[in-house]
């Protein structure tokens, strides 16, 4: 670490004050108004006119309470979600399995029509994929869409590798 004498230390902290003070005064202005008591500048401002209620009748009709009741909530949340349309390249297709060795691998099934199913042991989750030339983003029903980068590389020795987010999966599946 860089020690710095005492002078060395006052300068600098005078200079970042100077810097500071100067950065501030510069951005905003420097108002000459003085207020009431003369010594600090005042700042002005002006309140936006806006529109007063009137008493004056108008030629639009009034709307009359209802006397019907509202509609009572149902139980069940409204799904609003709307299907989507899977897209996953045929290099990508089949059954891949890799990812973390500390956290464990996982086996990852890709269909042509999108669909896909995600498992390690008994944990899992299956959903729709929709594919760019870069990206992957996953639809899991109930869940926020996740992203992930991906990229199918052929390696001389072990053949086409899956990258998903960086890990690596190769084809078949992690039970077998």
């Amino acid at each position: 670490m860089l020690s710095l004498s005492p002078a060395a230390r006052r300068g600098a902290v005078t200079a970042a004050i100077f810097l500071a003070t100067l950065l501030t005064t510069s951005s905003c202005g420097q108002d000459t108004a003085s207020n009431d008591s003369g010594d600090r500048p005042a700042y002005e401002y002006t309140d936006e006119p806006t529109e007063e209620p009137t008493d004056e009748p108008t030629d639009e009709p009034t709307e009359e309470p209802t006397s019907e009741p509202a509609e009572e909530p149902t139980e069940e949340p409204t799904k609003l979600i709307e299907p989507v349309e899977g897209s996953v390249p045929d290099s990508v297709v089949g059954v891949w399995c890799g990812g973390s060795n500390a956290e464990g691998h996982w086996t990852y099934e890709f269909s042509s029509t999108g669909e896909f199913i995600a498992h390690r042991g008994g944990a899992g989750f299956s959903g729709v994929v929709v594919s760019d030339s870069r990206s992957m983003t996953f639809h899991v029903p109930g869940e926020s869409p996740f992203v992930s980068s991906w990229e199918v590389v052929q390696d001389p020795v072990l053949g086409p590798l899956l990258f998903l987010d960086g890990y690596s999966y190769l084809p078949g599946s992690c039970n077998s």
